[in-house]
């Protein structure tokens, strides 16, 4: 049984394969923009890999202080 997080996962990788090029998707009665989805899918991705224990260690390191 997949768990609320891979759900999600899933239901946005659905979006994503099936609305390449689009400017905005409908999801349910809300427009959403397609640059959205993808910082929803990177951060259902990051969440997924936490619970599965395969998250790295740094995700970024902001070299740019430096």
């Amino acid at each position: 049984m997949s768990t609320f997080t891979e759900q999600q996962l899933s239901r946005l990788e659905a979006l994503l394969a099936t609305n390449t090029g689009v400017d905005s998707v409908m999801v349910g009665n809300r427009s959403v923009k397609y640059g959205d989805l993808l910082k929803q899918y990177d951060y259902w991705k990051s969440v997924v890999a936490r619970e599965g224990g395969s998250r790295p260690r740094a995700a970024q390191i902001n070299l740019s202080g430096f």
